[in-house]
Formats: C-alpha cells, structure tokens, sequence
C-alpha cells in the first residue's frame, strides 16, 4: 500500500485523509498536544451542507451552528477534532506532539524521521507522497519546528497569501459597535470571534481568549468551505 504523510492536523488534511483512506497508509504529524487546540480558524462555514458530507446528523447538532448573513459560525475548534476522529476511524495515523526532524527525496517519494513524545517516540517512514500544510498550524514562539527545509515536490493547500492576524473571543455585547476592518463572528453562546491584522480594537470587559497567527488575506479562502474544497483537491491530485 502507497503511504502518504500529512504536515500538520488541519481541517484541509483532515478531509483529504478522509477522502484517500483507506486506499492509502496516511500519517498526519502534528506538533501541538491535541488537534484543533490553539485553534487558528475562523468559526465560519459558508454551505453547512459540506460538514453534512463527513458529520453524522448528531455531530452537527453538537457543534450548534449559528445562523449569520452569510452562512452559519460554530466553534471551527470542534469540527477539526470531529473530522479528526473520522479520519482515525478510517484508519488514519495522527500523530500529536511529533516534530519532523529530517525528510530528504527518495527514489520512491520521501523519507520522514521523526521524533515524538507519544507512544511511537521516533522513527523513520517512506512514503510516496507528502502534503504541507503547515500554514494553518499553531507554533508556539521559540518552539521547535518541522524540518523540512528545501524540500522539492510536495504538496500544499493553496489559500493564497497568509498574513499575520490577531484573534480573540469577547463577549458579543461588546461588538455591536466594530471597525469596519475587523473581520467578526457572533456565535451561538453570546460570544464573538474577532480578527483583526493590528491590535486596535479591545473589549469592553476584556477578551475571553487571544491567539496570535497567520491567516489568509482573500477572506474568502478563511472559511471552512475553503478549507474542505482545497482538501478535496488535494486529494483528487494525488489519485490523478
């Protein structure tokens, strides 16, 4: 059976996992302790009907959209671990708090090494095909980082341009009033998501929590549609 290595536990891998397991051996690195935490998503899907694809009836009603103008928001948080758990279902390997220490081209695809602090510690994988997505990931300042520098020939989810953005969730009665730069997300528990590319706007009564992180410019290649459409893509080039 091919292998694939994914780069980080991000929805747009979660999908393409799930859409090329089990007719792939796929192992997802991820850096962080558990998958959708820190979350660097924005909350907001578009067409609902996407997640319907992947999440039983039960799992949506958990996640309690939240209709907007456009679209519903919801906790982006808790798709990523609903999808995850799809994903290990299917057989799927996902690896937390595991860091690529070396990958270098083989005749057959790469070779990973890696070291981890799970059950699996270190070890090396050959694998035909590997997808970086390390752009939606959370590093935290002064970690460690995946090695894969200078690498020809993989994969990678195309939102465009990333920039860095502030994030933070304040309560939803100290956002009816917002500059129109920042991009916000009223959810269903009286809470807000707010993004903004500069730290000019603060609540009221202070922020529930904050997160610092890159996110695409195009606002539309933010949401979780994007998301799922590109991880599908990906998906369909490496069965091309």
């Amino acid at each position: 059976m091919k292998s694939i290595v994914m780069v980080g536990g991000t929805i747009s891998n979660m999908i393409s996992a799930i859409e090329l397991c089990p007719e792939y051996d796929i192992t997802i690195f991820e850096l962080n302790a558990e998958i959708g935490l820190p979350t660097t998503s924005p909350g907001h899907i578009h067409d609902i009907n996407l997640l319907a694809t992947y999440l039983d009836s039960d799992q949506i009603e958990f996640l309690r959209p939240y209709s907007i103008t456009h679209g519903h928001t919801l906790r982006s948080e808790w798709v990523l671990k609903h999808l995850g758990s799809l994903a290990a279902k299917k057989g799927v390997n996902v690896l937390t708090r595991t860091r690529i220490t070396e990958c270098y081209t083989s005749p057959t695809g790469f070779t990973v090494e890696y070291i981890g602090a799970g059950s699996k510690g270190s070890g090396q994988i050959e694998c035909e095909h590997l997808i970086d997505d390390r752009q939606w990931t959370y590093t935290a300042p002064g970690s460690k980082q995946h090695n894969l520098d200078g690498l020809n020939g993989t994969l990678r989810p195309d939102f465009g341009e990333f920039i860095d953005i502030y994030g933070g969730t304040s309560l939803s009665s100290d956002c009816l009033s917002l500059p129109k730069a920042v991009y916000s997300l009223p959810r269903h528990e009286g809470l807000t998501e707010v993004w903004q590319e500069s730290l000019d706007w603060y609540p009221q009564h202070g922020w529930i929590e904050t997160i610092e992180c890159s996110l695409p410019r195009d606002l539309s290649q933010r949401s979780i549609d994007a998301q799922i459409i590109e991880g599908r893509r990906i998906a369909k080039k490496v069965n091309y």
